[in-house]
């Protein structure tokens, strides 16, 4: 008896410190490379770095493409991944691939940047266990609501997207027209502008698919006022303006017509690279998020869940307004 007696505390102790020693592998998964996203690669490292035995692996494609984010999660996967955040490129495609495979494994899955769509036939909440990141229907908003401060009569409106099926940014684009219209839509994105409390959108959003050149042409036909013509324009992310140098050498001509407010230019993010745009006066403003502080809220939230601590299912990062006049100062409170 004596024997046993100390075998079984022996066998409960090296449980214990087991599972104590863990070594915990915890994926933060863009949409895929960018200025933006690898901001959250930063605060990702940062977190694990915070915590004996968790190591931060970041990991996504190198263009937007959900087959290619797919690949990368199942990567995740076959290596024995302990949990992963990822930034939804497209939901269904995940929900029914890579993220129910997770799920079968019980490797527990967050999202961030960009949540499940709340529309595909599966709840969302039995995918994933938490959401870090924008509240994009707010930020859609407040782009809005920065617009009507300079056209407070309305005006008409082009808007610019990443992908025509992606979450977080249809939220935005509802955003944006619930601001200028004072409508409630059922889902998003909502419907397009048509006189709306003043607001035309003269067509319906450029969606550049997440390349940057392309974003940047599709800008350069607002400003040069062909082939369509409006007076207003809202990014509702960074795309132009993370090509840096041809966003610069595109708007140079069109100096003028924003000094003059002949047309309104409305981005999204506030990068260092932006917010030097911004001082030189080529944008009106930019309204920025917080990827660094989704990555480290991601592996704070997916070591609490692996640990079974208790954790928020939703974490809103904050956005900040910068403008001409404050672009000094605008992102040091948050600490972007």
């Amino acid at each position: 008896m004596g024997r046993s007696l100390v075998l079984f505390f022996f066998l409960t102790l090296t449980l214990i410190s087991s599972v104590h020693g863990k070594e915990w592998k915890l994926a933060v998964v863009p949409k895929f490379h960018s200025v933006f996203f690898d901001q959250s690669k930063a605060g990702c490292i940062d977190a694990a770095a915070q915590i004996k035995g968790v190591e931060c692996i970041y990991r996504g494609p190198d263009i937007s493409n959900v087959r290619m984010q797919d690949q990368v999660i199942n990567q995740l996967i076959d290596e024995g991944i302990d949990g992963i955040a990822v930034a939804i490129t497209q939901s269904n495609y995940l929900v029914k691939n890579s993220l129910n495979r997770a799920k079968e494994a019980g490797i527990p899955i967050i999202t961030y940047d960009s949540d499940i769509e709340a529309s595909i036939n599966e709840d969302p909440n039995s995918i994933r266990l938490a959401y870090i990141g924008t509240d994009n229907f707010e930020l859609g908003k407040s782009l809005g609501e920065e617009l009507k401060k300079h056209r407070p009569n309305g005006g008409t409106l082009i808007m610019q997207s990443g992908r025509p099926d992606s979450p977080n940014l249809n939220l935005r684009l509802m955003g944006v027209r619930s601001a200028l219209s004072g409508k409630i839509y059922d889902k998003p994105p909502g419907e397009l502008l048509n006189n709306d409390s003043g607001w035309t959108e003269v067509r319906e959003p450029f969606f550049n698919f997440d390349q940057l050149a392309q974003s940047v042409n599709q800008m350069e036909s607002v400003m040069k006022g062909k082939p369509v013509k409006a007076d207003s324009f809202i990014a509702v992310g960074g795309w132009p303006q993370n090509d840096q140098a041809r966003y610069r050498k595109m708007i140079a001509p069109y100096q003028a017509k924003i000094n003059n407010n002949k047309i309104i230019i409305v981005i999204t993010d506030t990068s260092s690279e932006q917010l030097t745009m911004l001082k030189d006066n080529l944008v009106h403003i930019n309204i920025g998020q917080d990827p660094y502080e989704m990555g480290k809220q991601a592996i704070l939230t997916l070591y609490k869940i692996v640990t079974e601590q208790k954790y928020d299912k939703i974490i809103y990062t904050p956005i900040t307004f910068c403008t001409p006049e404050n672009v000094n100062t605008c992102t040091k409170v948050s600490g972007l």
